[in-house]
């Protein structure tokens, strides 16, 4: 389970990065990596829950 969630981490980390070398424009950047944070925490709890069910 915990390589599970690292792995998760490591991939939303790496497009939240890169996302933020494409946007160049300062509020469109902050505004989609704000969302994509939420939805990285969403998709985390969500993942954790499953996981912890299935074990």
């Amino acid at each position: 389970m915990k390589k599970t969630l690292i792995l998760n981490a490591l991939i939303w980390a790496a497009v939240i990065i890169t996302t933020s070398y494409i946007l160049e424009d300062p509020e469109k950047s902050q505004t989609i990596i704000g969302i994509m944070a939420v939805a990285f925490a969403l998709q985390n709890g969500f993942t954790y829950a499953f996981l912890k069910d299935k074990n």
